[in-house]
């Protein structure tokens, strides 16, 4: 018999259609699917921004903020913060720049800037939600996972080679997350792998983002979405359709591990 593998799927882009709707396809497939193999989520939103699509999945294992939390059987098995001197480091620089920031704990947002500007209004509306609440001193009381900075590609100049603690990756235009430099979704795949006995060559993952290109070029089987951006096709094993054209279901059915 085969060995029992681990499939990882991405929220936005990959298992949510451009709506931010959960096909019913999609969501069939993976119930499926998960009958006879482990399923997990791995995302950049945080647990309150996947909430909902982990229980409209039935899925009890899943990783957040970018590999910054593994819940196995929906308890915590894993947690990675942000250096709190590269953090008040950042503060100081978006200040100076006047770049705006949102704070991300494992379940909550908080922006820092009083008056929202425009880029943090369309990041948000990008991946389906309003804009945090104001909290200015958040971070000082709450232990953070991430953060959200709001630049372009050019002002990121300003912060490359700056932080010895910190990535940043690119998620929108003009957004960023700032993220644990030990930290990634990939890195974070092979704890839960390892919770669940499963070696890293029976994991599959899909996804369409800069953030899954570490897991989709690392794990035993990586999928794109057909809507991924190049950079992710470039790493994959194979390309699927795309979110919007049943591209889980139909590579799941085609690999035969659903009928």
């Amino acid at each position: 018999m085969e060995n029992k593998k681990l499939f990882i799927f991405d929220i936005d882009g990959t298992v949510l259609d451009d709506n931010k709707a959960l096909p019913l396809e999609t969501k069939q497939a993976i119930k499926e699917l998960s009958e006879s193999h482990e399923v997990a989520i791995a995302t950049g939103r945080n647990h309150t921004m996947a909430r909902e699509v982990i229980e409209e999945l039935g899925i009890s294992n899943y990783i957040v903020c970018n590999g910054a939390a593994a819940y196995y059987n929906h308890e915590a098995i894993y947690t990675n913060f942000l250096d709190e001197d590269d953090l008040q480091k950042l503060i100081k620089l978006a200040d100076e720049n006047d770049h705006q920031l949102v704070y991300e704990t494992i379940d909550k947002l908080r922006r820092r800037n009083q008056t929202p500007d425009k880029r943090v209004k369309n990041g948000m509306e990008f991946v389906g939600f309003s804009v945090p609440e104001h909290d200015r001193d958040f971070y000082k009381t709450q232990s953070l996972v991430q953060c959200l900075l709001f630049i372009s590609e050019d002002e990121m100049e300003i912060y490359k080679n700056e932080f010895s603690h910190f990535r940043f990756v690119r998620w929108y235009e003009t957004g960023v997350d700032v993220l644990p430099s030990d930290g990634s979704k990939f890195l974070t795949i092979k704890i839960l792998a390892n919770h669940l006995g499963i070696n890293l060559k029976d994991v599959v993952a899909f996804g369409d983002g800069m953030n899954d290109i570490e897991m989709i070029k690392n794990v035993g089987l990586g999928i794109a979405m057909g809507n991924a951006e190049k950079e992710v096709k470039a790493v994959a094993n194979s390309i699927t359709d795309s979110n919007e054209n049943n591209g889980i279901p139909n590579a799941l059915r085609q690999l035969k591990y659903i009928n």
